[in-house]
């Protein structure tokens, strides 16, 4: 019999939770339904000798106590970050940067707008001060948490420099209009909310929050590709003694008495029906739809009606996610560089929009389920090859990855299935189009490139039901207070999928339900356990920096 049974190995919940749970004494068994862990966040060579990591291009584990507390570069994981944190680049030949130096923000930001370079100077040199309080509060801590959100808005409010109340009755576009005088300044913030990841733009309080959430993070990337971030965790696990069965669906999770007591693996797994025993629980990072699933509807109703039928009406179509790969003969080069050449050393960057009317409209047509009209205005772009020589062939060949996201259910254009026919390369056309006006040399640069659908993703990642890769809509009624608990109502069964904060590659969904579980098994104790967020990014910052200028030359010979 195993103390703890954790169901799904991804990156961002099932895995760290498992290491975690398993350093910490108790007996794990990781189960996974597929062939490898952290089966989204793979790194291969989709054309060789060019690493490619196609669903988790950057990683935001510079935010997370894991990679200190686990030890993780004991285990092989280098982590490296550039000089940029974010970037925006626009058709009219500019851009914008949020840097690791405030004064250089500042330098970027002045080129638009005196005014909004001291602004933006001010808040970013308050969101250095309150990184390590807010993200210990608002990420990695287990939510539904009332009683910190309190302080989690005072320090929202003084990032940005306005009072709750102002902060409580904004949207997010009212907070970037209220905030920045020029279209360049405001839509990098509004950038990773377009996104869905942190709440509904729209919606006072919880916009504002979430485009001030979104400066809270860090960027980088695995050198060697972001799955080794999964390796690390994996040898970390493993050398606690920690057991993982891959190619093991499980079909249900028992409860008895009201707890949840161990699982049954499916016919399809290599151990066809079995049954295993928990002691002390089961953590599920299948997602809400399978999680309901494996508990059985009429037993979750039993525990929580509300929160069941909440579970029921779980909202995953908003934002679906379409992504592509490129292969290029060379460096990639923004043709906004001209403005500020720093834009090409940024590993995440976004085309984003227009105009700021633009910016508005196209979450308008999100919303509305708009498939046409909402793509070739957001892209979210990740590229390795700045910070990771690994990255690029011999002869200088790098990978640029690109992600939309869109409505999943294609209304109008002949529903799911479609994902399947033509119009996968309609968007695709549209999205190179759009391309050689952000790129210098584009058609001549580029010598393959590959995209996977939102029903491509949804096939890969059981629990990434319509491709949506978050754990379920960040809608208005899904936000903090509205996501899963942490602490499932029936006792011994845990969540770390669909919950707060949204997964990604910092762990904190693992290590919120690491947290809960070991609490309640009393292991919670631990003197390696100590560490907070940000502050092993903080003091590493200078041996992480990679040194600006090297190009795809350079790395090629370093490569040989």
């Amino acid at each position: 019999m195993y103390d703890i049974l954790v169901i799904g190995g991804g990156l961002s919940g099932g895995l760290p939770a498992a290491a975690y749970l398993q350093k910490a004494g108790l007996k794990v068994l990781l189960l996974e339904a597929n062939s490898e862990l952290g089966t989204f966040c793979c790194t291969h060579e989709t054309w060789p000798q060019v690493l490619d990591s196609p669903h988790v291009g950057v990683s935001f584990a510079g935010n997370s106590p894991v990679i200190a507390d686990l030890e993780l570069e004991k285990y092989g994981f280098d982590f490296k970050v550039s000089p940029v944190i974010l970037g925006t680049t626009y058709r009219d030949g500019t851009n914008a940067l949020i840097c690791q130096e405030p004064e250089r923000t500042r330098e970027n930001f002045a080129k638009h707008s005196e005014r909004d370079g001291d602004r933006m100077f001010g808040i970013q040199t308050r969101i250095h001060e309150t990184m390590v309080e807010y993200n210990s509060l608002s990420s990695f801590s287990p939510h539904p948490d009332p009683s910190k959100l309190d302080r989690i808005y005072e320090l929202c409010a003084y990032a940005m420099g306005y009072s709750v109340d102002e902060m409580m009755n904004m949207t997010g576009p009212e907070l970037c209009e209220r905030t920045f005088e020029t279209d360049a300044c405001r839509q990098i913030l509004m950038t990773p909310v377009a996104f869905w990841e942190h709440g509904a733009p729209f919606a006072r309080g919880q916009g504002a929050f979430g485009v001030t959430f979104a400066l809270y993070y860090t960027t980088g990337v695995a050198i060697g590709g972001n799955e080794a971030q999964v390796d690390a965790l994996t040898a970390c696990f493993l050398d606690y003694g920690g057991t993982i069965w891959t190619s093991c669906t499980v079909d249900e999770i028992f409860v008895e008495n009201g707890r949840a007591t161990g699982v049954r693996l499916s016919d399809r797994s290599i151990y066809p029906n079995l049954v295993i025993e928990a002691s002390k629980g089961v953590i599920s990072n299948a997602g809400v739809p399978e999680t309901r699933r494996m508990v059985t509807p009429s037993v979750l109703e039993a525990a929580d009606p509300m929160l069941a039928s909440r579970m029921r009406e779980w909202k995953m179509s908003l934002r679906g996610s379409h992504v592509t790969s490129w292969l290029l003969d060379r460096k990639l080069d923004w043709k906004s560089s001209d403005f500020d050449p720093l834009i090409n050393d940024a590993i995440l960057t976004y085309r984003a929009f227009d105009s700021w009317e633009g910016t508005k409209k196209y979450m308008v047509d999100m919303l509305g389920n708009d498939t046409r009209k909402a793509s070739g205005h957001l892209l979210e772009f990740t590229y390795s090859a700045p910070v990771d020589r690994t990255a690029i062939s011999p002869s200088g060949e790098v990978v640029l990855r690109a992600e939309e996201c869109f409505p999943y259910p294609l209304h109008g254009l002949g529903g799911p299935e479609a994902w399947d026919g033509d119009i996968r390369h309609e968007l695709l056309a549209n999205r190179n189009k759009m391309m050689t006006q952000l790129v210098k040399d584009w058609d001549e640069s580029v010598l393959d490139q590959y995209d996977w659908t939102p029903l491509d993703n949804w096939r890969l990642n059981r629990s990434a039901k319509f491709g949506q890769v978050v754990g379920g809509d960040f809608s208005e009624d899904q936000w903090i207070m509205g996501r899963m608990p942490y602490r499932m109502p029936i006792k011994g069964l845990y969540m770390s999928n669909g919950v707060w904060p949204v997964g990604l590659s910092w762990m904190a969904a693992g290590y919120n339900a690491a947290q809960v579980v070991a609490e309640d098994a009393g292991v919670r104790d631990q003197s390696w356990w100590t560490n907070k967020p940000y502050e092993w990014y903080a003091q590493n910052l200078d041996r992480l920096l990679t040194p600006l200028g090297v190009d795809s030359d350079v790395f090629a010979q370093e490569a040989l």
